[in-house]
């Protein structure tokens, strides 16, 4: 039953999110990086001139939007506020940031997102471990545990290949 509202949850947050990107990219609050006066719809068909980067710096865009609302669930204690899902949040963010600072090559950009990330899923690993402590059932939260260890491992290998080019 966890499992399917845990689903159900993500679901949601993931159709918030595209809809949040589609309400922002017709208000044109992201603003368009390129020459034309108008900002493009992502569900526009003339997406596809968008270059790699602009393409990037919407996303990043809405990830901000999407800690942002986190963040401010959490800090007004409701029940989708949790400190795993304003985690998951920032790290989402930072692994967004990663990949455009990896694409414009601006190093220390990047080496401070991958610090944001692994400080961001270490937060989520704690707050899982806490549940975990908590659980009358453990194995309903193992899955979680072991999802939120490698992810931060990833992230961590991740962050050290990149201190080591």
């Amino acid at each position: 039953m966890k499992k399917i509202a845990i689903s159900g949850v993500c679901v949601l947050l993931f159709c918030g999110g595209l809809f949040c990107i589609h309400l922002t990219a017709q208000s044109g609050r992201l603003g368009n990086a390129s020459s034309s006066a108008e900002p493009i719809s992502l569900l526009d068909p003339k997406i596809t001139e968008l270059g790699e980067r602009e393409l990037l710096e919407r996303k990043v865009a809405s990830h901000r939007q999407l800690a942002e609302v986190a963040t401010m669930r959490f800090e007004q204690g409701s029940p989708r506020g949790g400190a795993i899902q304003l985690a998951e949040a920032h790290a989402g963010l930072a692994a967004a940031e990663i990949e455009l600072y990896r694409r414009t090559g601006e190093q220390e950009k990047l080496l401070a997102a991958h610090k944001t990330r692994v400080e961001a899923l270490t937060k989520k690993l704690r707050a899982v471990m806490f549940l975990y402590k908590e659980a009358t059932s453990p194995t309903g939260t193992l899955d979680a545990l072991c999802e939120a260890e490698i992810q931060l491992l990833d992230a961590l290998l991740e962050q050290k290949r990149e201190q080591a080019r």
